[in-house]
């Protein structure tokens, strides 16, 4: 780490690192100074992230954004989005044997949470959400580097899903039946958000499109949602999905690796507390046509999201990491129960949706 920390100007002065949070992808640790200041080091997974600048340039176009967005609305920028540490050299990342690193100050008293334990924070989620989408609602979209082709693509997502199954190298198959089942019984609802964007009925909006309820940043005292971090797969989509993958994780009553299934429900009071703080910000600036479809973006993401965990499963574990061979058909397992969860009170989330409009616009 010694090569790390050089890259840094705190680099001579680190007391201890330790590993940190508990994200999927990327390498994350915690290093504190003499000075008892405290860093976020991350090592950029760059099998996931193949194009780790372009990510790193993105991160920094938003934040600045958002920053000078703060700064307009006469507010203190400095908790409104994440802040790259530049290394010696001036800039947002560091090569270190061929790996990249980059580094954020670290936000104190503020945690990131698996699964809600207070049902009005999740209220504060949705603020942030809708708070990410309003101030980059100006933002020059065509800036933005696409790092990850098809990254929110259902039926691209779909189809690699249908290869790797038929393939099943692993032979995992006979286990996993009824999932696939499951998946391929929906196929005809994979291309309702792309069809959209194709079609122009709805527009392409800077998106997150990883907003599960860990990457929000909540104050420990007020509790009050503070930013939306862990921004590598910032670019342009569907603001459908980010609202999809938020209810995802927030709204249901397990974690995402949940292996008891009667556990795993969607729980329609946090659904209705997130969106009224989402729409809350976002109602006067999302289309008709996203309203209405709100709902449709929980089910297809949460269908999406099993489908890539099932995906990794046959495939050998290869993108998610684990912590025990089969934690991926758990996680999917977890996901599909959710998507079913989803289907049986549709009637009853698009009612909640139409009424805070509802009541929004009165």
């Amino acid at each position: 780490m010694q090569k790390i920390f050089h890259q840094y100007p705190f680099g001579n002065s680190i007391k201890s690192i330790d590993s940190f949070g508990h994200g999927h992808i990327n390498k994350t640790y915690l290093a504190i100074t003499d000075n008892d200041e405290k860093y976020i080091l991350q090592r950029i997974n760059h099998e996931v992230f193949k194009k780790p600048k372009e990510v790193m340039k993105n991160i920094e176009l938003v934040t600045k954004y958002i920053r000078n967005q703060v700064v307009k609305e006469g507010g203190d920028p400095a908790r409104a989005a994440l802040e790259i540490i530049p290394t010696i050299n001036n800039k947002t990342f560091a090569v270190v044997d061929n790996y990249y690193w980059r580094c954020y100050r670290y936000v104190y008293g503020a945690k990131t949470y698996e699964i809600i334990d207070e049902p009005e924070m999740f209220y504060e989620v949705g603020k942030a959400v809708g708070v990410f989408q309003r101030q980059l609602n100006g933002f020059p979209i065509d800036k933005l580097h696409i790092t990850i082709p098809d990254f929110h693509n259902t039926p691209v997502r779909f189809e690699r899903f249908l290869k790797t199954t038929y393939n099943d190298i692993n032979g995992v198959g006979l286990e996993a039946f009824n999932e696939v089942k499951f998946i391929i019984d929906r196929r005809d609802i994979m291309g309702i958000i792309t069809g959209m964007l194709e079609r122009g009925e709805i527009p392409l909006r800077v998106t997150h499109n990883d907003t599960k309820l860990n990457n929000i940043m909540i104050d420990e005292h007020t509790k009050k949602a503070i930013c939306v971090i862990d921004l590598d797969t910032v670019m342009p989509g569907s603001v459908l999905y980010d609202f999809g993958d938020a209810i995802r994780v927030g709204a249901s009553t397990a974690v995402e690796d949940e292996p008891d299934l009667t556990k795993v429900k969607l729980d329609a009071k946090l659904f209705a507390l997130f969106s009224r703080g989402f729409l809350e910000e976002t109602y006067d600036l999302l289309h008709e046509k996203e309203i209405e479809n709100l709902v449709e973006g929980a089910r297809i993401i949460t269908l999406e999201c099993g489908m890539r965990f099932l995906t990794d499963y046959f495939d050998g574990n290869k993108y998610f990491s684990i912590a025990y061979p089969k934690h991926n058909l758990v996680r999917a397992r977890a996901q599909l129960k959710l998507v079913k969860e989803i289907e049986e009170n549709y009637r009853e989330l698009q009612d909640i949706i139409k009424n805070i409009i509802a009541d929004l616009r009165n």
